[in-house]
This record gives C-alpha cells, sequence and structure tokens, in this order.
C-alpha cells in the first residue's frame, strides 16, 4: 500500500514538472518569444486573430473596432454598456473586457461570441496587461 503511495506523488510531481517546462518551453512569459502581457502581443495574438479576423470586430462596420492602430483608443478609458469602462488601467476586474474573456455574467456573452474561448494564459495576459496599466506597448 505504501508503493501505491509513492507512485501516486512520483505521477503527480512529474505531471506538474511537465506541465511547468512545457509551459515555458512555449515561451510563456516575458522571457519568452510567446504571448506577453504587453498590447502588441495581444494584438497579434488574440485581438487581430480571435476579434478582428473572426469578423466580430473588423474595421469600421462593428460596433467596436479592435483592429490594429485603432483598438487600444477604442478600448483603455471608454464606457462600456455595462456601466464600467472597457478596459480600466490598473483594474481588471472593473474592465468588461477582462470580465467578456472570463464569462462573467454581469458583463453579457462571453467573448469570443460562438467560437472557442480564450485560453487561460490567453485571458492571464489580458488581466496582467490591464492590471499593469493597460500601456500602448
Amino acid at each position: 500500500m505504501k508503493n501505491i503511495y509513492k507512485t501516486g506523488r512520483f505521477f503527480l510531481l512529474s505531471f506538474v514538472l511537465f506541465t511547468y517546462a512545457c509551459e515555458h518551453e512555449q515561451g510563456v512569459g516575458p522571457q519568452g518569444g510567446g504571448l506577453q502581457a504587453t498590447f502588441s502581443s495581444i494584438q497579434t495574438n488574440i485581438l487581430t486573430p480571435k476579434c478582428v479576423n473572426a469578423g466580430c470586430h473588423p474595421g469600421s462596420l462593428a460596433p467596436m473596432s479592435l483592429q490594429a492602430g485603432v483598438a487600444h483608443g477604442n478600448l483603455v478609458n471608454r464606457p462600456s454598456a455595462f456601466g464600467i469602462p472597457r478596459v480600466a488601467p490598473g483594474d481588471a476586474d472593473n474592465s468588461a473586457l477582462y470580465l467578456k474573456v472570463i464569462g462573467d455574467n454581469s458583463v453579457g456573452a462571453r467573448m469570443p461570441l460562438n467560437r472557442g474561448f480564450l485560453s487561460l494564459e490567453e485571458a492571464n495576459a489580458i488581466r496582467d496587461w490591464i492590471n499593469n496599466g493597460a500601456q500602448n506597448n
């Protein structure tokens, strides 16, 4: 019975280490080349492919364009229909964008609508960018 517990702990530890190694190998975080908590990275990796190119927020025809060059101005310190800013610099928990991508019911339907939701990594990058001041970087 003792060996079963040792084996279980070994597999659990192995899984945790493997998961950690895979995240860092893919370039997650500020040192890697993947998704970063910067607006330029969020624009390139999330907004353009999942919001603009998906047809939900393209150009001037959409309720709110998230195209490169105008997205930051359309998001930061702009009012939303939910009584909170679309993005409140330094306060992701009171930003409609972040609440929408994590599925908070207080801001309506989860985004992206009728498509695969953002990964935890993507939602965390948006959260961290907002909490770090929502700079146009």
